[in-house]
Formats: C-alpha cells, structure tokens, sequence
C-alpha cells in the first residue's frame, strides 16, 4: 500500500526551490500517492496528482492558518523550504528541506524582524521535524554551526540533462541573438541579483579585463538590483532580465564562459546547467561552489577583483582552456540526476514512515 505524502507545492512558480518541486514531485507519485498544495491548479508538471489549493501569502501568519487547514490526513508531509507549519497538522510525520542558511550567514541583507522569523522557524523546522535535509555539506555544516540540534540529511540536487544540452541549431541561436540584441562574444551571468551574487564585482572585473571584443550579459531578476542600475551599467555590458526556460540553453550555448562569483551558495544551478550545454564556467572558490564544481570550473577569490579579471581574460585568450573545461563539464555534470535526488528523497521519505 503506497505512503499518502502530501508536498507543500506553493513555491513551485520560484527558481530554485521552484525547480526542486518541479522535477520532484512528479517522479516521487511513481512511488506515493502524492497530493500536492498549490497556489493555483492545473500547472502541467502538477498533471495527474491530486491539488489543495492553499493561496495564502508565503512567510505570513494567513500562511500559518491556511496550511493547519489545508494539510488533509496523510502518511507524510514535507515542506520543500524552512516555512514549515507551526501548528498542529493532520499528517502523521514530517520532513523538511533548508537549502541553505543564507538567511542567517547574510544577517546584513535583512531587517531585524526578517532575521529574527527566519532562524526561529528555521530552528522549528529542525526540532519538530522528523528528518531535516539540505543540499549540500557545506549546508549542513552552516545551519549545524547556526542551529545546532539534530543530524541533518544531504541530499545532492539534480540537472536536467535534457533540456540543458547544447544547442547547434542555427535558427534557434539567430532568434535568440536578435531578441536579446547579443554581442558575438559574451561573458554570462544567470541567477537572481542580490548582492551575494557579487555581481557588482563581476561588472568591476569585467571592466579592468579590457576585452574589447567581448560583451557582458547579465540574465535575472531586475527587481534584485535594489536601485543599483547606474552600478553595473557600462560600454558592452547588457542586462536582458529574467530568461523564458526555452531561451536559457540557447544562451548557455552561446556564451564564451559563464562567471558566478557569489559570496555565498547553498548549491548553485547555473554552473551545472551551463556545463550542461557545453559552456566553460569560473565561479568563486567560496561556499558551496568548490564541492558543487570539482575539478570542471575555473576558481577564483570573490573578493580580489585582480584575480577574476586576470582570470576571466585567461580563459577568453586561451581556446584550448576552453575545450578542456568544457570536456570535464560534461563529465562532471553527469553526476547530478534528479532520478538519483528521487531516490534519495524516496529511501528517506519510507524511512521516517517506518520508524
């Protein structure tokens, strides 16, 4: 007889966590009878599963309200992000999932209130849980030396190797230069624009790197740029906001080298998915990103400016860099499958439901 588990699915409109929920739920119904709290219904990766529609607003005490009555009687439930219920719900045992401890390393990047709520339901997540899981050692790590408490699960994220996979279609590579107006040559940046991203600084060492033939492309959000527009502005720098999924691997095709020079990552998608489609990646030698990348990125210090320069100009003068950290991207990559991250997630969901 299959485990009911019931998956907080509100957030599956959002990047990362989005993604998770996404590529997740649908693989974990082949194995639970899976009921899913939506914002809306009839989203086609939710097709087939049972839906609750729980609407109210994410980090809010409607939230708390809505999802104590939303819950039905099930086996399991699991909450894909720390915004766990605090109230008393119907379902037997719970799991949840903290991607990261960014919300308590980068304390400067939020108001007193939002640090405040965010390690104590944090910490909540972590005591009234019956397993807690995050996605990499470098997580587990920092929320153990924020939170303490008990053992915490790595569970290793996935990439989807068949969307990401280089694009050669010229018509496809046409459509998308033309709309984004793009530069023959280009440097991208992919991800949300908050300050630990350290874009700031990729924009100042894409300055002093004087590739005069290359261009600057910075795909995300424009609202996280927080009135910083006038900052990464500049000759051959080009901001074409947040990308359609079907434009993301046409870009990564196309772009010279992928640079994420972050502060601080739980995990970090866009490497994987640039090595994906055969792109060379430098990313900062910071947080995660060493034990996400190996051996098939290009490393720097976030904080030297020389450093990536120097570096971003080595590997745009050097093709044959280029080649080989495209080979070990696509070796490297194929270590991270989201059948792989089912599995795991489906060994502990049966296990908690047994004990």
């Amino acid at each position: 007889m299959k485990i009911d588990l019931c998956i907080d699915a509100r957030m599956a409109s959002f990047s990362g966590i989005g993604t998770c929920i996404r590529e997740l739920a649908p693989r974990l119904a082949a194995s639970f009878n899976v009921i899913l709290l939506v914002k809306e219904e009839g989203q086609k990766w939710a097709h087939g599963a049972e839906q609750i529609v729980c609407s109210a607003p994410i980090y809010s005490v409607q939230e708390q309200i809505a999802l104590a009555k939303a819950i039905p009687s099930c086996d399991l439930f699991w909450s894909p992000h720390y915004n766990i219920p605090l109230l008393p719900i119907r379902a037997k045992k719970r799991v949840a999932t903290i991607h990261d401890a960014c919300h308590l390393a980068l304390r400067h990047l939020l108001s007193l209130p939002e640090r405040i709520y965010a390690k104590w339901v944090m910490k909540a997540a972590l005591n009234r849980s019956h397993a807690v899981v995050t996605d990499s050692v470098f997580s587990k790590n920092e929320l153990t030396s924020f939170l303490g408490g008990k053992e915490i699960e790595v569970i290793t994220l996935g990439v989807d190797l068949d969307r990401y996979q280089r694009v050669i279609d010229l018509k496809a590579i046409d459509s998308v230069k033309r709309k984004y107006k793009l530069p023959d040559r280009f440097i991208l940046f992919v991800g949300n624009l908050k300050p630990h991203k350290n874009l700031l600084g990729l924009v100042q060492a894409f300055k002093k790197t004087r590739l005069t033939d290359w261009g600057l492309v910075i795909a995300g959000k424009a609202k996280g740029l927080r009135n910083q527009e006038e900052a990464i502005a500049g000759e051959r720098i080009l901001t074409i906001g947040e990308v359609p999924d079907a434009d993301l691997p046409v870009l990564y095709s196309m772009a010279g080298m992928l640079v994420l020079p972050s502060f601080y990552e739980g995990f970090g998608f866009p490497p994987l998915e640039a090595m994906s489609c055969g792109c060379p990646t430098i990313v900062s030698n910071a947080a995660s990103l060493p034990e996400v990348c190996g051996e098939a990125s290009l490393y720097v210090d976030p904080r030297n400016l020389d450093d990536m320069a120097s570096k971003i100009r080595q590997l745009a003068c050097d093709e044959g860099a280029q080649n080989s950290l495209i080979q070990r991207g696509f070796l490297h990559v194929q270590r991270f499958c989201w059948d792989k991250t089912a599995s795991d997630y489906q060994k502990l969901f049966e296990g908690v439901h047994t004990k």
